[in-house]
């Protein structure tokens, strides 16, 4: 039983292409959603007796990837005690379920957020770079991070704790902004609007990996007996939304006029984000193999196919 993993949030963006990955890797893999999809296993983590019927169903598993979040930071300041409930509270109890049931032989891997660390003080972001998050999304993260932490030194699980800085890639829902900018330059292309692009503030710099390159270094990292250890997750590089738009265009031959929608514009929003993988590249020898052409291209496919179904 090397290789049979569970992975919460099975049902979501990076969780369909975790599964997809693990699975032709040679995984066994089992999935879990609070919302019901084929294939995937209908569980609410924050239902404790529904996750220990649940988890006595399944039986042993050599790894769990706990990607069951809410990760839209507009929705977890609307909603703060929804996001800690399903962000911390479901850790906490999760773990202890697990512990109970199959003990320290399983690795326990919890995907935290590059947002814990807020405004840079430096560039590019390491590991210790001082914590200050500044969201309820981020501060849910932070916790459960911690708590993580906290119980690999108690000897309860063996984990391993990654901070991804933003990533995109095909069926990524289009409330992020990569995925919103594909659609909308696709739905220009097919007529069905002008050629106004609608975005908020295109002057900040951000970090994006290609969500391929995302689970390749879940698996990595996964491999590795847990170590309690915190991993960066990022691209090393950074484009301005600015530089987005520019490279869109020129992939597609279209020129857009660019709307300013106020709705779209975060309040505080930080100029320039761009993190390391040092740590990552040492311990695993994990580099990026896609760019942001990658993740454009493969945005922009994707919203060619299903474009018609999505209105």
């Amino acid at each position: 039983m090397s290789k049979r993993a569970l992975i919460t949030g099975a049902g979501g963006f990076v969780g369909k292409h975790l599964t997809r990955h693990l699975q032709n890797s040679g995984w066994e893999v089992i999935g879990c959603d609070i919302t019901p999809q084929t294939g995937v296993h209908t569980c609410n983590l924050l239902d404790k007796e529904q996750t220990e019927t649940f988890l006595k169903t399944i039986g042993p598993v050599s790894h769990v990837f706990h990607l069951s979040a809410i990760s839209f930071v507009p929705q977890s300041m609307q909603d703060p005690l929804s996001c800690f409930q399903t962000n911390t509270d479901s850790v906490i109890s999760l773990t202890q379920l697990l512990n109970k049931h199959f003990g320290q032989d399983i690795t326990f891997i919890f995907i935290s957020t590059s947002e814990v660390y807020g405004p840079p003080h430096y560039l590019p972001i390491n590991e210790t770079h001082p914590l200050n998050p500044q969201n309820p999304y981020a501060i849910s993260k932070l916790a459960s991070d911690f708590y993580c932490q906290y119980i690999h030194k108690k000897g309860l699980l063996a984990t391993v704790i990654i901070r991804p800085f933003n990533h995109s890639g095909a069926g990524q829902n289009e409330r992020f902004v990569l995925s919103s900018f594909a659609k909308q330059f696709a739905e220009i292309e097919k007529g069905m609007k002008e050629p106004i692009l609608h975005v908020g503030n295109i002057e900040v710099e951000r970090d994006f990996l290609h969500v391929s390159d995302v689970v390749r270094a879940y698996e990595l990292l996964a491999q590795r007996k847990g170590n309690g250890e915190v991993y960066n997750l990022c691209s090393g590089k950074s484009y301005s939304l600015k530089q987005i738009i520019t490279i869109l265009q020129t992939i597609t031959g279209i020129k857009v006029e660019v709307c300013i929608d106020k709705e779209r514009t975060r309040t505080n929003d930080i100029p320039i984000i761009c993190g390391s993988y040092e740590k990552l590249k040492t311990d695993t020898s994990w580099k990026p193999q896609q760019d942001i052409k990658d993740i454009l291209n493969d945005l922009l496919t994707y919203w060619r196919e299903n474009i018609r179904t999505t209105i």
